[in-house]
């Protein structure tokens, strides 16, 4: 693999806020089910990934935490609705 971006600024905060960015992205989308491209998130980014799967409608789920990390999915409510 080759890395195609490297942050310039390498603090963590920025680092959790690109992650939340990218599933936010999602999030006003309007996707049905929305994940970290397979990967688990931050555990620092629970709290607002889960807050904004309340406001924008989304059931959060997520597992158990691994060393910092925790897996994560959202799914929208009435999306499995017939």
């Amino acid at each position: 693999m080759n890395l195609l971006i490297s942050f310039t600024d390498q603090s963590e905060s920025f680092t959790y806020g690109v992650e939340f960015g990218r599933i936010l992205a999602k999030i006003e989308r309007g996707e049905d089910c929305i994940q970290n491209n397979g990967f688990p998130v931050r555990i620092e980014n629970k709290q607002v990934i889960k807050s904004a799967c309340d406001t924008y409608g989304y059931v959060p789920v997520f597992g158990s935490e691994d060393s910092g990390w925790i897996s994560f999915m959202g799914v929208k409510k009435g999306s499995t609705e017939n």
